[in-house]
């Protein structure tokens, strides 16, 4: 489980909107309103959803606990937790966009740069200081 604060909530916007929108260029799909907007709603609430669910940061906590006190350690925890987040968006939004029968190609042919473009955004809004470090 997550602790909620406004920084979480932000990160979350900025990657749905992330997300969202390069999965749509990435398809080849035109950004339009119709769509892009109920789509990155879609990718927002899938990622809260996950975060009530799924305790990501313990996961990645446990996956990466061999490289405790190495400074790599927090970038491969955010690879961890993205991996997990990027995988259930994107997976939702395959689905909600095609429906099961043709979900799996149409998710995989975007899937492994939404991973690098969610984990580049990840840790861009990491080295961004809160207000209690600025």
């Amino acid at each position: 489980m997550c602790h909620w604060n406004v920084r979480l909530l932000v990160n979350d916007i900025v990657l749905a909107l992330v997300i969202n929108t390069s999965a749509t260029l990435l398809a080849g799909a035109p950004l339009e309103w119709g769509t892009w907007y109920p789509f990155t709603c879609v990718a927002f609430t899938t990622n809260v959803v996950a975060q009530l669910l799924i305790p990501t940061g313990a996961i990645a906590e446990s996956l990466t606990r061999a490289l405790e006190g190495k400074a790599i350690r927090p970038y491969c925890s955010i690879f961890v937790e993205n991996l997990i987040f990027v995988t259930i968006i994107s997976l939702t939004e395959a689905f909600t966009q095609v429906g099961v029968a043709t979900m799996i190609p149409v998710w995989w042919s975007t899937y492994l740069w939404l991973v690098l473009i969610g984990y580049v955004t990840s840790v861009i809004l990491f080295k961004i200081p809160s207000k209690s470090e600025a």
